[in-house]
């Protein structure tokens, strides 16, 4: 993260993207689709390791749908301009939902647009959100983007769900999501 190149109107998204399932997808769409209207780049932004096994490490029950080199292929294969690995750690986990919007976000990437799913949470103890985000806008430079919650057969889809599926043996569940 000490050598990212300045990038050009940066519309980024920030998640895990475990799997990279259909409301990932909408995600990334839009995120490609915003950055070529403002001639700018679309950078994703994922997390190495799973933030869920540094902060409960001692919880040995999530597996996860795709290995970091899988997603990072995956997201190639959306046309991402851009993909940012970064180290999650303990002390990256620490920081509150003002110092990961200030010191991770606007310093290292200086976003135009932020393009996040409904439910993203952030910063110690997962107290930043969406609104939290917004507010912070103005002062950071950019505005933010929100992307509803994408439903298959009514059901919201993530990939809890789908790992959920796949531990039932449901593979054509976790397919369809």
């Amino acid at each position: 993260l000490k050598n990212l190149p300045s990038f050009r109107n940066a519309v980024v998204t920030i998640g895990s993207f475990d799997g990279v399932h259909l409301g990932h997808q909408q995600i990334l769409k839009k995120v490609n689709d915003l950055a070529n209207s403002v001639d700018g780049e679309s950078i994703v932004i994922t997390f190495h390791p799973h933030p869920r096994l540094v902060v409960y490490p001692k919880d040995t029950t999530m597996k996860l749908i795709t290995t970091i080199d899988e997603k990072v292929q995956l997201m190639e294969r959306y046309q991402v301009d851009n993909v940012v690995v970064a180290p999650f750690t303990i002390e990256f986990s620490q920081q509150s939902a003002d110092e990961y919007i200030q010191k991770f976000l606007v310093e290292k990437f200086h976003p135009r647009y932020i393009v996040i799913g409904y439910d993203h949470r952030f910063g110690l103890n997962r107290q930043g959100d969406i609104n939290y985000l917004k507010w912070h806008g103005p002062e950071g430079g950019y505005k933010v983007i929100e992307i509803p919650r994408h439903e298959v057969d009514h059901m919201a889809v993530s990939s809890t769900k789908i790992r959920n599926a796949m531990d039932k043996g449901d593979v054509s569940a976790a397919q369809r999501l």
